[in-house]
């Protein structure tokens, strides 16, 4: 896989981590791919340094507990760790020189006992109440991390940040209020929460108006559906599977993209496992219903749409450009970008040597980490309520 193919894999799986039991597993794997690395873990600490979560990538659960206790007992290198600024993004070659490292307590027995020896280390978010470390590294005898290897890990910082907001909230969510349901209405994704027979419960503004047009997303007398038979048999599957009565894949829950009728971009709809205790079940917004999943609708569409002003507006890009542009984001290639817009080769290489000259990027790799990394205004936001109108060097080609 491409490495920027690899980057737009890691951001994808990122934001999904708060829907999914294995979100953050699946995370991590997808970090690790981006950034060439072999092993990886995130712990979160809390105010007594206590380990309270902890998820590894390629690390046996022996070698993720002794990682978690080093950490946990504090160490010379850990004391470093924890000290740089929250999000900044530090190799530890940058921390200890290779020999002092290799005599450090964090060396010998959180890292070594993985096999590996450099790692690149972040520190998303820290609270009074909360320490969280994420770390990736690679197996002994493997180069050092790079000042692009560091890059990657900067673009994904906002991304963790978001993902790790989300979870906060829909953790910290009390679904005995009805201002909940007000809250929940404010959001810009589409939320709909279903029983066992896939009947709709609740339905935030967003979804409500995704089902009224009938447009990808519906009900019939069997519950919610999808715009097509076999789109709706997947549906509803996912949907079993988080009441237990089949498992897809492996995991209860699971995303599809559900097509439109009339060709516009499909909606993404991810569906994940609800579990309400019985004091929570009798809300004013609920009734005495039992709701089993929750599903988070994404009209990719509006983020396409989104995307695209955004790019316009910080590099000053035609309408044109802003469409070559997304389309290069994808990481497929000239040929395939034009395909897709029904232009030639030879108009996407014009626009691109254009976009060059605005964004001052040389190469489509660099292209592709800028529009990344400047997706931080966008993506640091996802999931707020709305708010009120008002609140708004040479260019060459590869």
């Amino acid at each position: 896989m491409a490495r920027a193919d690899a980057i737009l894999e890691a951001v994808k799986q990122i934001h999904e981590t708060p829907l999914t039991p294995d979100g953050w597993a699946r995370a991590l794997a997808s970090i690790a791919g981006a950034l060439g690395s072999e092993r990886g873990i995130l712990l979160v600490q809390n105010a007594s340094r206590k380990p309270e979560y902890a998820v590894s990538f390629e690390m046996t659960s022996e070698q993720t507990v002794g990682f978690a206790g080093v950490a946990a007992n504090g160490s010379d290198l850990w004391e470093t760790i924890r000290a740089l600024p929250v999000g900044s993004v530090a190799p530890t070659s940058a921390l200890l020189p290779d020999r002092e490292y290799a005599r450090t307590r964090f060396y010998n027995e959180g890292v070594k006992p993985l096999g590996a020896f450099y790692g690149l280390v972040v520190s998303p978010l820290s609270t009074p109440e909360w320490f969280i470390h994420l770390s990736t590294g690679r197996l002994l005898g493997r180069q050092d991390y790079d000042a692009e290897d560091v890059a990657v890990m900067r673009m994904l910082v906002p991304h963790l940040l978001t993902a790790l907001h989300v979870a906060h909230r829909l953790a910290a969510a009390d679904l005995r209020t009805a201002a909940a349901g007000n809250a929940l209405d404010q959001l810009e994704a589409g939320l709909i929460l279903v029983d066992a027979a896939t009947k709709i419960l609740f339905a935030n503004r967003t979804a409500a108006a995704i089902l009224a047009r009938n447009d990808g997303l519906g009900v019939d007398r069997d519950g919610v559906c999808a715009g097509d038979h076999h789109a709706t048999r997947v549906l509803r599957r996912l949907i079993a599977s988080c009441v237990g009565v089949a498992i897809v894949n492996g995991w209860p829950g699971g995303r599809i993209e559900v097509p439109r009728t009339d060709g516009r971009h499909a909606l993404r709809i991810a569906v994940a496992p609800f579990r309400a205790e019985e004091a929570q079940i009798g809300t004013p917004w609920l009734g005495a219903a039992r709701p089993v999943a929750i599903l988070i609708i994404t009209d990719l569409e509006r983020e396409q749409r989104v995307r695209k002003e955004d790019f316009r507006y910080r590099f000053g890009l035609t309408k044109a450009e802003a469409d070559v542009a997304l389309e290069i984001l994808k990481g497929d290639g000239r040929d395939a970008a034009g395909a897709r817009l029904g232009i030639t080769s030879a108009t996407v290489r014009a626009h691109l040597s254009h976009i060059f000259e605005k964004t001052g990027v040389r190469r489509q790799a660099e292209l592709v980490r800028l529009l990344l990394e400047g997706e931080r205004r966008l993506t640091s936001t996802a999931g707020q309520p709305r708010r009120s109108v008002g609140d708004p060097s040479r260019p060459s080609h590869d």
